[in-house]
């Protein structure tokens, strides 16, 4: 759809009239700041391509309708990390009491340690694992957006998964791997 230029300058405006209010609504349910930005970017995409939202709004309705949608949003984020988190928190145990095999997905990892070990990763590793782990797209979802086969995209994660596993257990992590 070819966009105006009076409808690109009016989405200008709205940008300038709501981005700050929808970083900080959304800073003040996640309390951080890169997650915000990623909400107010994904609040003006979807802005953007559907302008009939905030043609039809008057002044009041649209600031109260894009509040509610960065909450909202901010809040779903906010319950998906503290879920992550709890299931990163409780590492699973055999009856005799003994840790399973570990599991990339048993790793609390902050933002710095992920992109220094993502950095690890091929390319289609990378993308495979991002899509699937921190995205939760099925492996057929993510074969779609790649271009590839399903069976492809599930082997290239589970690649991704031994090669970060290694990484996060090192020796130790191949040692127990062996004496198994």
């Amino acid at each position: 759809m070819k966009k105006k230029k009076s409808d690109v300058l009016l989405f200008e405006k709205l940008y300038e009239t709501y981005e700050q209010k929808i970083y900080y609504c959304a800073y003040g349910v996640l309390q951080n700041k890169e997650q915000a930005e990623d909400i107010t970017q994904d609040i003006f995409e979807q802005l953007y391509e559907d302008k009939s939202i905030w043609l039809n709004y008057d002044d009041n309705h649209l600031t109260q309708y894009i509040l509610r949608i960065t909450k909202n949003k901010a809040i779903d984020l906010y319950r998906r990390n503290n879920t992550q988190i709890k299931y990163l928190n409780n590492y699973r145990e055999t009856p005799d009491g003994n840790q399973v095999d570990n599991q990339i997905d048993d790793f609390l990892i902050t933002e710095e340690i992920l992109t220094e070990l993502l950095s690890e990763l091929k390319e289609p590793y990378r993308q495979v694992f991002m899509y699937h782990f921190f995205y939760e797209l099925s492996f057929k979802e993510t074969a779609d957006i790649l271009f590839t086969r399903e069976d492809t995209v599930r082997k290239q994660y589970e690649r991704a998964r031994t090669i970060l596993k290694t990484i996060l257990g090192g020796t130790y992590y191949e040692e127990t791997k062996q004496t198994r």
